[in-house]
């Protein structure tokens, strides 16, 4: 439910790692502890074979070394140096950190991570609240764990962390534990902008309930473009589940007088199939689009989202080809639009529309000429 991270190797120092990133790698064992048992000068009697143990696999029977503990681990973290914009991103002692389980299962460092939320050093806030987002879920998160970081998130004013505690915030399961309304209210309201805009990203996916469907409704009328764009996200993502709130405002979102959000809604209208009453008028107007000038690639892909649905009518089939093929065909738009139309054509026109993509094999845009290939090649 959260952004992963890439996994670095276990360092096995912890004392090296205090002390700053980058420690070198441990000695090998001495040449005495790595000498073989001496073997038996007893020979085997007459006629009989030695027994040799056949050979173990490696590694076999070696216990993992052990995790170093929480307090360890928190010091060799806090002893990294922070980039420019407060991340720890570039520090092998984070990386252990992020990766650490032992200490951390259960969620029984939990309380502690808490404490560390309501420190006065930025670093501090940053590493505790990077790990808690891997250890508050759904089975170690209730109302007071909510409380408390929802605490932290309403005072946060670093700029370089609201967007980490604003995704942080979203990610919590806020509906099964009762705080989704104070949430709202706090992003609402929060001074700053990151922090609200990570917020509105990240609530629908773990917190589908009518309240987020009225906050994403309430964005979209923002006078911030950036908001709109967000709030059209989570929309989309709750659609699926509330057609009839949300469908009818992505709608509407396709006349927004910014065109990356007017696009886009186009595309996410395209791509949920609960909004399919809206089908042939989303349909009406790509068919319009002026193809004497470039079409954005979203209006593409919602051509291709709309084509590959199995739920269309022939009229709509037939219309949805004709749209792409216009689109296609015209000069002035770009290869990345043409991209996805052409498939479109496949989609919608299974019988004819291989041969017409066909014809694209020798486009002098080999982009084009090796996506009709593709396309022909592997079937749509």
């Amino acid at each position: 439910m959260h952004q992963g991270r890439f996994s670095l190797a276990l360092v096995i120092s912890i004392a090296a790692l205090a002390a700053g990133c980058g420690a070198s790698t441990p000695p090998p064992a001495s040449a005495d502890a790595a000498k073989a048992a001496p073997k038996s000068e007893t020979p085997a009697p007459e006629g009989e074979a030695t027994a040799e143990a056949p050979p173990s696999e490696e590694g076999e029977g070696e216990a993992e070394p052990p995790e170093p503990s929480f307090a360890e681990l928190r010091k060799a973290a806090m002893a990294c140096a922070a980039e420019e914009d407060g991340s720890l991103d570039n520090c092998e002692a984070f990386d252990q950190w992020i990766d650490a389980e032992q200490a951390f299962e259960n969620g029984k460092a939990n309380p502690e991570l808490l404490k560390m939320l309501g420190s006065q050093d930025a670093k501090e806030r940053r590493v505790a609240a990077e790990k808690l987002i891997q250890t508050l879920n759904e089975e170690t998160t209730d109302a007071a764990k909510a409380d408390a970081v929802l605490n932290a998130a309403e005072k946060e004013r670093d700029e370089n962390l609201a967007k980490l505690f604003g995704r942080f915030v979203g990610g919590l399961p806020l509906v099964k534990v009762g705080k989704i309304d104070r949430a709202i209210t706090i992003a609402k309201a929060h001074p700053v902008s990151d922090y609200t805009e990570a917020f509105l990203f990240a609530v629908a996916s773990d917190n589908r309930d009518p309240k987020v469907v009225a906050y994403a409704i309430e964005a979209s009328k923002h006078t911030s473009s950036s908001l709109r764009s967000l709030a059209l996200h989570t929309l989309g993502e709750l659609a699926p589940h509330f057609p009839a709130e949300t469908c009818k405002v992505l709608n509407g979102l396709r006349a927004d007088k910014d065109n990356f959000v007017k696009n886009r809604a186009a595309e996410r209208l395209a791509a949920v199939d609960a909004c399919a009453s809206f089908t042939d008028k989303l349909l009406a107007d790509l068919a319009a689009v002026d193809v004497k000038k470039d079409v954005n690639q979203d209006l593409g892909i919602a051509l291709q989202k709309i084509c590959k649905r199995s739920d269309l009518t022939p009229a709509q089939r037939s219309a949805g080809s004709k749209a792409a093929r216009r689109i296609t065909e015209a000069p002035a738009v770009h290869t990345n639009t043409r991209y996805y139309t052409m498939a479109a054509v496949i989609g919608c026109d299974p019988k004819d529309g291989m041969a017409y993509v066909a014809k694209y094999k020798n486009d002098k845009d080999k982009t084009i000429a090796g996506r009709a290939a593709e396309l022909t090649n592997k079937g749509y």
